[in-house]
């Protein structure tokens, strides 16, 4: 009777064990942090919208000082992304990353549209979520 328990005990533990290990491509394990190109995308969105509200928790700590310039950067204009696709990087480790987006920010100045294209930019995993904190070098 007593091995049994044992036995239930260790098939128990095992199983505890590979189901931790199923947490998927999130480095954060079950934070619910989500990807860092989820939270480029997230940055940019709130960018273009101009939206000051929803920006401010995408930001990482050192660029909170920013977050006026952000988002204003298309506050007057209309802006929009174009073909955006955002993807991480192999760099980094488990509380930072880079992200490689493609696409534009389109903004229309004086009826004509501008393309800014997207570029590399740094995340950083603070607070249990991922923020935005620059442009990668």
């Amino acid at each position: 009777m007593k091995s049994r328990r044992l036995l239930i005990a260790l098939v128990g533990l095992l199983l505890v064990g590979l189901l931790a290990g199923c947490g998927g491509n999130d480095p954060a394990g079950d934070s619910g942090a989500g990807e860092p190109a989820q939270a480029v995308m997230r940055y940019l969105e709130a960018k273009v919208a101009a939206d000051r509200d929803a920006l401010g928790p995408l930001l990482c700590a050192s660029m909170e000082g920013d977050l006026d310039r952000e988002a204003n950067s298309f506050a007057s204009i209309d802006a929009r992304l174009e073909d955006v696709t955002c993807t991480r990087g192999d760099e980094g480790g488990t509380d930072s990353a880079t992200v490689s987006c493609t696409g534009a920010i389109v903004a229309v100045y004086n009826g004509e549209d501008t393309s800014f294209p997207l570029r590399s930019y740094r995340v950083v995993l603070e607070g249990g979520e991922w923020r935005w904190c620059g442009e990668a070098e």
